[in-house]
């Protein structure tokens, strides 16, 4: 029986990096892809009402950033100190604040204010973001931090998809071809391009 059973929807979006992690761990998981149909009776099993959930050892735990530094610890995957523990909080904060920002517009149902969002996100928030993130992960030589693999490549590749989905930017890694290195090297790990190539392919 596995130790882990994780709960997310059948796609990536906030829950693949989590999957990553746990792939890479190589401890065994029961991967639970909760159907939408089957959400909302299921919603009350959680402990926010959100997904993703990891639950081991009779507990369930929710948040997605939470896990994925959890398991980072447990791995190896979390720096040598306090201070490599917060550049790599730091920068995954960055990438949660992109996908944030972009996930107002994205999800916005009023089809005008939607549009409005996107342009005034694509002129004012999402550049500078984005170069942001590219200066980091170009000076750690296509990791997230500490130039060397932490949880926070798992974060960034697991939600590389979504977040092109999100900014409506399919080809975004022509323009930034560092983000693509950061996937190719999570993506390249044996145990995670095992798990990888068992799903399959999966909507972002």
């Amino acid at each position: 029986m596995s130790k882990y059973v994780f709960y997310y929807f059948d796609g990536k979006g906030l829950g693949e990096p989590v999957r990553l992690l746990l792939a890479y761990g190589d401890e065994g998981f029961k991967d639970h892809r909760v159907a939408f149909k089957d959400w909302p009776a299921f919603k009350p099993n959680t402990p926010f009402g959100q997904m993703p959930l990891l639950e081991f050892d009779g507990k369930k735990y929710a948040q997605s950033l939470s896990i994925a530094r959890y398991l980072g610890k447990k791995y190896g995957l979390a720096g040598d100190s306090l201070e490599d523990a917060l550049e790599i909080d730091q920068n995954v904060d960055l990438i949660n604040d992109l996908r944030a920002k972009a996930a107002i517009a994205s999800y916005e149902k009023d089809e005008a204010v939607k549009e409005k969002k996107y342009a005034e996100f694509n002129k004012d928030v999402f550049p500078a973001m984005l170069e942001n993130l590219n200066k980091i992960i170009t000076k750690n030589n296509g990791h997230v931090a500490l130039g060397k693999l932490t949880w926070g490549d798992f974060v960034f590749a697991g939600m590389f998809d979504y977040l092109k989905h999100l900014l409506v930017v399919p080809d975004l890694e022509k323009k930034y071809p560092a983000f693509q290195k950061v996937v190719d090297n999570v993506y390249s790990i044996p145990k995670v391009k095992t798990y990888a190539d068992a799903v399959g392919p999966t909507e972002f």
